[in-house]
């Protein structure tokens, strides 16, 4: 799965010359925390031009050699798994289907699973877009997709009209940020758990697989503490667990954003009549006692 940016392609190169200023500015340094500047092909910090991150194939490369070579060890190690596991790497048509049409090989609720936490989200986030006045197409602000995976859900969010930056450990090109490299979203390798985004520059930060790969606590309190300093004042922070645990885990995981300052999100009402009646209906029923796959909160002023 190793890159080489000597074989990255001419339009990654101009994607990147288009587009770049508009995202390094959401990232740091991950040794240092200083911004970042583009400098013969590669992305330099500010502070130490010592500190130099490729960017091959479209992807920026944001770690240390060290980290950089766990990360692609983990990535290689993903992409085997896939591999023996029979997954199916998606085509264009395909990635752009995703989640609501899954892919061949994945276990039997993956992919309803995503498509259920995804529809919910998109109910939280139409629902934060009505509150703030803006208008159903267009520019909607700068949004952070933690665990990113194939980016099927960072391509939405641009497409949606969110700047899309797409955080992951994950490079390879058959399940990780290399799946579909002409979508405008901003591909990352780096470490999630300590993703390097730039202070309070972020109206969304989305963490896509829970707070981080690791069940580790430390790991969790590391990815949360970065995803909310990310956050401007009012940003969302949204963490998807389309397979969760158990309602102990949750109601922790909002004690955890309360106390960070964040006031967690009722979900908001289906807007048709259908709708709510269908609610009403599961209430009565006792069938909405599932437990949710997507924790919203928002970030005080």
């Amino acid at each position: 799965m190793s890159l080489d940016s000597s074989s990255s392609s001419d339009a990654a190169g101009d994607a990147f010359h288009r587009r770049g200023p508009q995202y390094l500015r959401l990232l740091t340094c991950p040794l240092d925390g200083a911004p970042l500047t583009r400098e013969n092909g590669d992305v330099v910090c500010l502070e130490d031009d010592g500190h130099r991150y490729p960017l091959e194939q479209g992807i920026l490369r944001l770690s240390s050699a060290d980290q950089r070579a766990a990360l692609d060890a983990q990535s290689e190690a993903h992409e085997a798994q896939a591999k023996k596991s029979g997954w199916r790497s998606p085509d264009e048509e395909a990635f752009k289907r995703l989640p609501q049409t899954g892919l061949g090989g994945f276990p039997e609720l993956y992919w309803p699973q995503y498509a259920a936490a995804t529809a919910m989200m998109w109910r939280f986030l139409e629902a934060i877009r009505v509150e703030n006045g803006a208008l159903p197409v267009g520019p909607m602000g700068e949004a952070a997709v933690i665990g990113a995976g194939m980016g099927w859900l960072a391509y939405a969010l641009d497409v949606a009209g969110y700047a899309t930056v797409a955080i992951d450990a994950l490079a390879g090109p058959q399940h990780g940020l290399g799946v579909f490299p002409i979508a405008r979203f901003f591909r990352v390798q780096a470490d999630p758990v300590h993703p390097p985004l730039a202070r309070e520059v972020f109206d969304l930060v989305l963490f896509q697989e829970g707070l981080a790969r690791s069940r580790d606590e430390a790991d969790e309190e590391a990815a949360l503490a970065r995803g909310v300093a990310a956050l401007k004042p009012r940003g969302v922070l949204v963490v998807m667990d389309a397979f969760p645990e158990s309602l102990a885990r949750i109601e922790a995981l909002q004690a955890r954003l309360e106390a960070a300052g964040l006031r967690v999100m009722d979900l908001p009402p289906r807007l048709t009549w259908r709708g709510r009646l269908a609610e009403r209906v599961d209430q009565a029923l006792g069938r909405n006692g599932t437990l949710p796959q997507v924790v919203v909160a928002r970030k005080g002023t």
